[in-house]
């Protein structure tokens, strides 16, 4: 079996087992890329072995970014850590569910470890950035008081980009004070809002929104279609321009979830919140957040204000 093959057998399982398209396309486009670089003469998944794989983890570190690329030229620097560990867990999905099926007797991949990644700094905004961030938008029109509307929900729920585009009328529960959305894996979850949201959120409702055409979905652009998560996204970098910063919807997530926890908040109700399936990612938050502990000690600190 010739690893375009065994790429048309995993769309075909990958579908019936209704895994999201984005995830089949990183998977088909991971593996595809391993493909060119093994070259013809080796395509039949019986002989690549492990070292194949990192033969490609060194040739992925020493890539220059964008060669080969379609669309974008290429640009000064390498391939960055993140990227090369992206296409390496693809590939590295694509040989376990060979195995899993059956179609290899071993899962040549299974001992190769991947690259360890650099913890890198989350980017938030301050509590000042997302003021002047959320006085952008001309309240005054329909179409501004939206996008007041999209921001400051973005800032209170640390909602995705894709969760917030896909919202439903029907899905928020004004007495309850939450919405429902469908996170990443297709696990549904309950995300709470504040009292202003809420507020907000209903004014956008009965006095801004559009009359629907042919859509249940809560966002809508002026003629009653749906407003997609690209044109989300580009309001969102848009009012970032007019402030003085950038911003797109997951520095949005980053930074609600930040503030939460400096709030008062808790890391197990913030991931509850996130739809996070464990606290790792959802403790990178707590530790920048608990750096404000550290920023105060440098301030206050006895020590350092003793005359001695």
């Amino acid at each position: 079996m010739t690893l375009q093959d065994a790429l048309i057998a995993y769309k075909t399982y990958a579908r019936a087992e209704g895994k999201s398209p984005k995830t089949v396309a990183w998977v088909v486009s991971s593996v595809g890329y391993f493909a060119d670089f093994l070259g013809t003469d080796k395509q039949d998944i019986a002989s690549i072995t492990g070292h194949d794989l990192r033969r490609f983890i060194i040739a992925l570190q020493g890539k220059q970014k964008f060669s080969n690329h379609p669309y974008n030229k290429p640009q000064k620097g390498k391939l960055s850590p993140q990227s090369v560990d992206t296409y390496c867990r693809g590939i590295k999905a694509f040989f376990s569910f060979l195995h899993r099926e059956g179609f290899t007797q071993t899962n040549p991949m299974e001992k190769v470890k991947l690259p360890k990644l650099p913890e890198l700094l989350i980017p938030t905004l301050t509590q000042k950035e997302v003021e002047r961030l959320l006085a952008q938008p001309n309240k005054q029109s329909s179409q501004g008081f939206r996008d007041f509307a999209i921001l400051l929900t973005f800032v209170d729920t640390t909602v995705r980009l894709s969760e917030l585009a896909e919202l439903k009328a029907s899905d928020i529960d004004y007495e309850q004070s939450y919405f429902k959305v469908m996170g990443k894996g297709k696990k549904e979850r309950y995300v709470p809002f504040g009292r202003r949201v809420a507020r907000v959120l209903m004014k956008y409702q009965l006095k801004h929104r559009p009359e629907p055409i042919g859509t249940e979905n809560f966002w809508l652009k002026k003629d009653g279609a749906p407003l997609p998560a690209k044109r989300i996204e580009k309001l969102v970098s848009h009012y970032g321009r007019k402030a003085g910063l950038r911003v797109y919807p997951h520095k949005m997530r980053h930074t609600s979830s930040v503030l939460y926890l400096r709030n008062g908040g808790d890391v197990f109700s913030l991931q509850k919140k996130l739809g996070h399936r464990s606290l790792t990612m959802t403790r990178r938050y707590s530790n920048l957040a608990d750096s404000d502990v550290r920023d105060k000690h440098l301030k206050y600190g006895v020590a350092d204000r003793l005359n001695i």
